[in-house]
């Protein structure tokens, strides 16, 4: 009589080491995709299957590139435990896992050490499992109407902690001057209010196809500079000490504002003499609209351009209307008097190419004005956020937060 030999209790099953095999092999693609779309930039092109790859990995890499870390890890031990139930397999997994995971942890390591070449810092732990954040203001008084008669609003942050009058952090939101609000990025102006600062984010009128704001949009942000100077005070805040913030779209409306003020030529929809900030922050900021408009293009999706956003705020393309690129973009308003500046530029925007970026500091540092060019490395446009506490939002925040700090900001 022939018996039929049982798995030891303890042990598992054959189809079931397969299944588990299969999921470690799974995930160490994954990260192995992730860390080749961000080491080799052109790998979209060289293999058409893949897509977006490059776009999506330099997204996932600042949001998500320590958990990653872990997931290739974990695969790594899940079939090196396989090994003796799946013999070679089990130990090509493993290898294969390793390196990937291998390759994604340089990549980390080498965003960690910009950051910390930067003055800022990144908690590994926190990076590992960001999360997503909401702080409402403590305020939304309106400030303006717009033309249209909607109102803009301007959402406070009361300053913690602060034991006298308190710096000034005015924010503009982006969105591609067609999107977002006052109360976008709010886990970040609360963050900065936590360190002692009013932070005042202010809204604009958006941009439509039938209605383009080039002429709107930056007079209401100066609007709201010189109505923040005189409530500055009763709110807590020093008139002295504001910086003019803004990402993107809201970049270059904070440049453009900021400089044009500057050099007396800023207009303000509110009259009055708009106020000079101290200094500017900004992020990928389109301070190049003719290179955003020839190269830009939506970061994983190589086949939409941003065309759409610089035709409804322009209300044009470079070639029809070159006075409102000129009056728009970074480079022309440039003056010695310009405040400091400090601007981080993901290597790998391309939403707002980063050529423009740098060309923009260049000229800004040849006129004179102190400019600090943050380059952050495997990041692609909007890299921070992807989640309060990863990777990318904690190198923004503490390089930012650094750079106020060392100007008493």
């Amino acid at each position: 009589m022939t018996t039929t030999a049982r798995p030891r209790r303890g042990t598992v099953s054959g189809a079931a080491a397969g299944v588990l095999l299969a999921v470690a092999g799974l995930a160490g693609l994954a990260v192995l995709l992730v860390a080749l779309g961000a080491l080799v930039p052109g790998l979209g092109g060289l293999l058409p299957v893949l897509g977006g790859l490059p776009g999506y990995a330099t997204l996932a890499v600042p949001g998500y590139g320590p958990t990653l870390v872990v997931v290739g890890l974990v695969a790594v031990v899940l079939a090196v435990l396989l090994r003796r139930r799946l013999g070679r397999t089990g130990t090509v997994v493993a290898v294969g896992a390793g390196i990937a995971t291998a390759a994604l942890a340089v990549v980390v390591a080498i965003v960690v050490a910009s950051t910390v070449s930067a003055g800022g810092s990144v908690n590994p732990l926190t990076a590992v499992a960001p999360t997503g954040g909401l702080a409402p203001p403590d305020g939304d008084p309106v400030y303006a109407t717009g033309p249209d008669g909607v109102a803009l609003h301007a959402a406070v942050w009361n300053p913690r902690g602060a034991t006298g009058p308190a710096p000034v952090l005015v924010y503009v939101h982006g969105g591609g001057w067609v999107g977002g609000s006052e109360l976008g990025n709010t886990a970040d102006l609360r963050a900065f209010a936590d360190q002692g600062r009013l932070v005042i984010s202010v809204a604009y009128t958006l941009a439509t196809p039938t209605r383009p704001t080039w002429d709107v949009a930056g007079p209401q942000v100066a609007c709201a500079l010189t109505k923040i100077a005189a409530l500055a005070p009763g709110l807590g805040g020093d008139p002295g000490r504001i910086v003019l913030a803004g990402d993107s779209a809201g970049g270059q409306l904070a440049v453009s504002v900021a400089y044009h003020a500057a050099s007396g030529t800023q207009a303000s929809s509110c009259g009055g003499v708009v106020p000079v900030p101290r200094g500017v922050v900004v992020q990928y900021p389109a301070v190049d609209l003719v290179d955003a408009y020839a190269h830009g293009t939506d970061p994983g999706h190589p086949t939409v351009s941003d065309h759409y956003l610089l035709d409804y705020y322009t209300g044009g393309s470079p070639q029809r209307v070159p006075d409102r690129y000129r009056a728009l973009s970074g480079v022309p308003a440039i003056t010695p008097q310009a405040p400091a500046t400090l601007v981080l530029g993901p290597t790998r925007d391309e939403l707002v190419p980063p050529e423009g970026v740098t060309a923009f500091a260049e000229a800004a540092r040849a006129a004179g004005v102190d400019v600090t060019l943050v380059r952050v490395p495997f990041a692609n446009h909007a890299y921070d956020t992807l989640g309060a506490g990863s990777l990318g939002n904690q190198a923004s925040l503490s390089v930012r937060e650094h750079w106020l700090d060392r100007h008493g900001w």
